[in-house]
């Protein structure tokens, strides 16, 4: 039986009903419903009680489920987020991002990008267009420059003092005389972080184009990413800009998590 208590119609001589009546058991867990007792599970599978038990018992006895101390629950097991942990690993950060970064794109009419460092570059994993009316050659596989560009400035914000202090000074060797130009415009960025999270471009890559970001950093501060959205100006103005600052926090704060699982190189 399916969560919603629908027949599952198997192929006929390959599909063993126990594993399915099994598997349909921990699809009741959710973050909504994150502990069960066996009747709440008998009611939302379809499944009488005595066979939902037997299943339970042998997901305890094999870790996928434990039973709560002091209450008739149960919640999932170390073993079920073994099995989550291997296919977070087994999926790119940019696959797992893909939805939540169209969405964003879509209903705001631009570009939204995550890049991760590439030298004194910022390279693009995933990159999600909203419009035809951004036009940009950039996507999936571009770099773009730490120095001039929001991801890059997010990028540089998340660091620690002594690792965004190196980088930077490569930055401003690199770049020689440009550099004068190109340091206040950081400058203002990094305090604007400081008080919001995010960091502004307004025409820093491209005259027309404005652009918001925030960086996606690992729980162990080891991988360090850029979220970023960017559209031509007059949609994204000021209040537009703020406005996608904080959905694209929230998205960070979402992505972040899952760094854990991932080699980004």
């Amino acid at each position: 039986m399916a969560r919603d208590g629908k027949s599952i119609h198997p192929k006929e001589g390959q599909f063993v009903a126990a594993l399915a009546k099994g598997l349909g058991v921990l699809q009741c867990f959710s973050p909504s419903t994150p502990e069960l007792g066996s009747s709440e599970i008998a009611r939302m599978t379809g499944m009488p009680q005595p066979t939902v038990w037997r299943l339970c018992s042998t997901l305890i006895q094999l870790g996928f489920l434990v039973v709560v101390p002091g209450r008739q629950t149960m919640r999932p097991g170390i073993s079920l987020l073994g099995l989550g942990q291997a296919v977070l690993s087994g999926l790119p950060i940019g696959e797992l991002a893909l939805t939540d970064m169209q969405s964003m794109a879509s209903r705001h009419e631009g570009a939204v990008s995550l890049g991760a460092r590439d030298g004194l570059s910022m390279l693009f994993l995933q990159r999600c267009q909203g419009s035809a009316i951004l036009v940009a050659d950039l996507r999936v596989g571009s770099r773009i420059p730490i120095a001039t560009s929001a991801t890059g400035w997010a990028y540089l914000a998340a660091l620690d003092t002594v690792a965004r202090n190196k980088l930077i000074a490569e930055l401003s060797a690199s770049l020689g005389t440009q550099w004068s130009v190109i340091e206040p415009r950081l400058a203002a960025a990094l305090r604007q972080f400081a008080k919001q999270g995010y960091v502004v471009s307004k025409g820093s890559s491209n005259a027309r184009i404005n652009a918001v970001a925030v960086p996606v950093k690992s729980p162990d501060g080891s991988v360090i990413l850029s979220l970023s959205s960017a559209g031509i100006s007059e949609i994204f103005h000021g209040d537009k800009l703020a406005r996608l600052g904080s959905e694209l926090k929230l998205l960070a704060a979402k992505l972040a998590p899952l760094l854990s699982f991932q080699r980004v190189t």
